[in-house]
């Protein structure tokens, strides 16, 4: 798509820690928006229209999509919580509301679906797993026990498969780091003193303005079937160094490509910028 011309945009979840800077964003750019959530914080005071929708009800999300006619879809909406709570309540509610949002979309004929996986879909956020290389791109795949994880892997899945039957559309995967809100930097001062707080993954993080930003160039952008690209913070969220945080949290590991500097992050978002011109703006250390 042309990002000069306005086009209507549905977006998931868009009262959400990111979702509320994927609607700003896209409203800004000069885009029509509907917020399809369930809930509605008014006090956020979101540009656009806005429509309460249970994503695991097909019917309604038949209902919801046919009644806006969106030129492009951007989905956030899930349950985020991958600890917590019952592990099968997770999956359901992620890879339903995924699977009826992308078939409704491609019935639809939407021309752009912009869907959130996550870091987690990479399966290194597992006890023990550890990239083959750091940095590393969307080539590195671990399996994962953990119920929010395989639901944001299974919705790749869901749309590699659609991506065949609706070929008109095209579709890309986010798979978005651990989002943090723009007055949210204060929690990684905890972290320096305890950096074991933040190992789970790799001390990598993204700013939730940055996270509206690469929905925009997808939305935005003009790729065809189904691209899946990470998306982070340039930099680590850490004060030391990553070459000497592995190797103290991670049995001595020293795998890093010759061309690595401190404190560049872990994830390779190289994907993301060769196909749409992205790159992550924000960061802790100009904050």
């Amino acid at each position: 798509m042309d990002g000069e011309v306005s086009v209507r945009v549905v977006v998931t979840g868009g009262t959400g820690r990111a979702g509320r800077w994927v609607v700003r964003l896209l409203a800004q750019a000069g885009h029509e928006v509907v917020n399809l959530d369930a809930v509605s914080r008014l006090e956020l005071e979101l540009p656009g229209n806005f429509c309460r929708v249970e994503l695991a009800d097909a019917g309604k999300v038949y209902d919801a999509l046919f009644q806006f006619r969106p030129e492009a879809i951007c989905h956030l909406a899930a349950n985020p919580a991958p600890s917590g709570q019952a592990q099968i309540e997770v999956f359901d509610n992620n890879v339903l509301s995924a699977h009826n949002l992308m078939q409704a979309a491609g019935d639809l004929g939407v021309a752009r679906v912009v869907y959130a996986s996550s870091e987690m879909a990479t399966g290194l956020l597992t006890e023990g797993a550890v990239p083959e290389r750091i940095p590393f791109d969307e080539s590195e795949r671990h399996p994962s026990p953990n119920a929010y994880a395989l639901s944001k892997y299974i919705s790749e899945v869901i749309a590699d498969s659609l991506s065949v039957r609706y070929p008109q559309t095209a579709w890309v995967g986010l798979r978005i780091n651990n989002v943090i809100a723009p007055d949210g930097y204060d929690r990684f001062r905890d972290e320096w003193d305890d950096p074991g707080l933040s190992k789970h993954n790799f001390w990598s993080y993204i700013d939730a303005r940055d996270v509206g930003t690469a929905y925009r160039a997808a939305v935005e952008g003009t790729s065809s079937g189904h691209e899946v690209c990470l998306i982070a913070a340039a930099d680590t969220r850490a004060k030391r160094g990553l070459r000497e945080l592995m190797a103290e949290f991670y049995d001595g590991y020293d795998r890093f490509s010759n061309d690595y500097e401190d404190p560049r992050s872990a994830f390779d978002c190289g994907k993301m910028k060769r196909l749409f011109g992205w790159t992550p703006t924000y960061s802790w250390r100009n904050d």
